[in-house]
């Protein structure tokens, strides 16, 4: 691996091999027998439709209405259709399909104040609060 990016800078930042051992996309590639990033670039590229489709039902994606189509091209590659004809809830998709699992308690946004000050919210946390209590307050940063 190259040890700078195509831009001229150095890479600051590398996982640790327990990171990328249990990282989201370690598990998504060893799920569909991928064997090296390029395959998955290579296999994510030439068929756009294989890998949307297995990246929404790796993240459980749950539609109200089914799509048709997970991408239509017919218009071209740079103004894709995605799900076609489907209608979800983003809402449900981020929190609510995840309170009564062991999912409600684990951490779901990490904000920082501009004086350094971090607040954790988990997805029970986050369903339960009113949206206006989550005004960030000025200067905060959300991970």
């Amino acid at each position: 691996m190259s040890e700078t990016f195509e831009f001229g800078d150095e890479i600051v930042w590398r996982p640790t091999p327990d990171y990328t051992e249990n990282a989201h996309l370690t598990r998504f590639m060893r799920q569909n027998h991928i064997a090296s990033f390029d395959e998955l670039m290579r296999q994510s590229t030439q068929d756009v439709a294989w890998f949307t489709e297995t990246v929404l039902k790796y993240l459980d994606i749950q539609f109200y209405k089914p799509y048709t189509q997970v991408v239509d091209l017919s218009r071209g590659i740079a103004w894709p259709r995605w799900c076609v004809d489907s209608k979800m809830n983003i809402v449900h998709n981020c929190l609510d399909k995840y309170i009564g699992t062991e999912v409600e308690n684990r951490t779901a946004m990490l904000a920082e104040t501009k004086n350094g000050d971090v607040c954790t919210y988990t997805y029970g946390e986050l369903w339960r609060v009113p949206p206006a209590d989550l005004a960030r307050p000025s200067g905060t940063r959300i991970y």
